[in-house]
C-alpha cells in the first residue's frame, strides 16, 4: 500500500457512508464497506453530474472484518447499538473511530459500544445526499465535515484532503454541533409530523413553532456551553422560509419509508438536556411525544 494510505472500514453505507467512502477511495485509501445489502460497484456523484463507477470491497458480516487504521461509523444515532459487534471486530489497539452523525451526543452514543480506550473523533457532517440503491448515491450543494481540533482531528482531515469533501477542524466543536442542531431540530420534526415538504413553513402558525424550537435549542445549547448568537433565529427562519417549497429532509424521508426517524438525536436531546440544566422547553416537550408515537 502506498505511503500515507490507510485501511478504512465504513459501517453504514447509506447516503453519507457512500459519499464519504467514495471520497476516501478517490484519495487512494483501502476502503471496506460493511453492508447488510451487498453491492459490487460504488457510484457517487454531485447532483447533475455524471457518476464514475468503481469496484467496491463490501462485506456483509462483522466476522469478515479485521482491525484497521480507521473506522467511519456512518449509521444514525439510534442504530449505534446494532453496530457493537462490528466495532469489536474492526477496532484494534491503533484504530481511530470517526463518528459521523447528527445531533450533539456523538461520544455519549458510541462510547458504550466501542472497545474501551478507543480514540473517537466526533464529526459534524453537512452533506445533503440521497442514496438511490445499494452502492449508489448523489450529493448536492456542499460536502463538509467538521471535527474537534487536535491530533486525531488533523489526521481525519488529512484522510480527505484533496477530495470533494472539505474537512476542517474547529476550536469550538460543541458550538458548531449545536448550530447544526438548530437547523435539524425544527425542520426535521415539522416535516416528519406534517408529512409535508418545506412549503409547510408558510402555513399559519408553523413558522412560530419552528421559531420556538430554535429558541429552546439555543437556550439549552448555551447551558451546555455552546456559543450561540441570537441572530441564529432570524437567519435560520429566513433559510426555512426561502427554501424550495418542495424540498425535503431525511426525517420525512425516513418517516415516509417506514423507518425510525432521528427524533431522539434531534429533538428529545433538547428536552433531556434542558431538564438537566433547568431550562424550560415547552414546545419541544409537546413535539417529542408526538414524534415518539410516530415511531412505535
Amino acid at each position: 500500500m502506498a505511503h500515507g494510505m490507510s485501511r478504512i472500514v465504513v459501517i453504514g453505507p447509506g447516503a453519507i457512508g457512500l459519499c464519504v467512502g467514495a471520497a476516501l477511495m478517490a484519495r487512494g485509501h483501502a476502503v471496506t464497506f460493511l453492508s447488510r445489502q451487498p453491492f459490487a460497484v460504488l457510484s457517487v456523484a454531485r447532483k447533475g453530474q455524471m457518476a464514475q463507477s468503481v469496484a467496491a470491497h463490501v462485506v456483509t458480516a462483522p466476522d469478515q472484518l479485521g482491525a484497521c487504521d480507521w473506522v467511519f461509523l456512518c449509521v444514525k444515532a439510534h442504530q449505534v447499538p446494532s453496530t457493537a459487534e462490528a466495532l469489536r471486530a474492526a477496532v484494534g489497539a491503533q484504530t481511530r473511530l470517526a463518528i459521523l452523525q447528527n445531533g450533539v451526543e456523538h461520544l455519549e452514543n458510541v462510547s458504550p459500544f466501542a472497545p474501551e480506550g478507543t480514540v473517537c473523533v466526533p464529526v459534524i457532517v453537512d452533506i445533503p445526499a440521497t442514496r438511490h440503491q445499494p452502492g449508489t448515491a448523489e450529493w448536492a450543494h456542499r460536502a463538509l465535515a467538521t471535527v474537534p481540533a487536535g491530533q486525531s482531528g488533523e489526521a481525519f482531515c488529512a484522510l480527505l484532503d484533496g477530495s470533494f469533501i472539505t474537512a476542517n477542524v474547529s476550536d469550538d466543536w460543541r458550538s458548531q454541533a449545536w448550530r447544526k442542531l438548530c437547523v435539524n431540530a425544527p425542520a426535521g420534526a415539522i416535516l416528519a409530523l406534517t408529512g409535508q415538504p418545506m412549503g409547510v413553513f408558510h402555513r399559519p402558525g408553523v413558522a412560530d413553532i419552528a421559531r420556538a424550537v430554535l429558541a429552546e435549542c439555543i437556550a439549552v445549547g448555551r447551558a451546555e456551553g455552546a456559543l450561540l448568537d441570537d441572530e441564529i433565529i432570524a437567519t435560520q427562519m429566513q433559510a426555512f422560509l426561502t427554501a424550495d417549497p418542495k424540498a425535503e429532509n431525511s426525517m420525512i424521508q425516513d418517516w415516509r419509508a417506514g423507518r425510525e426517524t432521528e427524533w431522539r438525536a434531534r429533538n428529545d436531546v433538547i428536552v433531556r438536556k434542558g431538564a438537566d440544566h433547568g431550562v424550560a422547553t415547552p414546545v419541544s416537550a409537546i413535539l417529542v411525544p408526538l414524534l415518539a408515537a410516530q415511531n412505535t
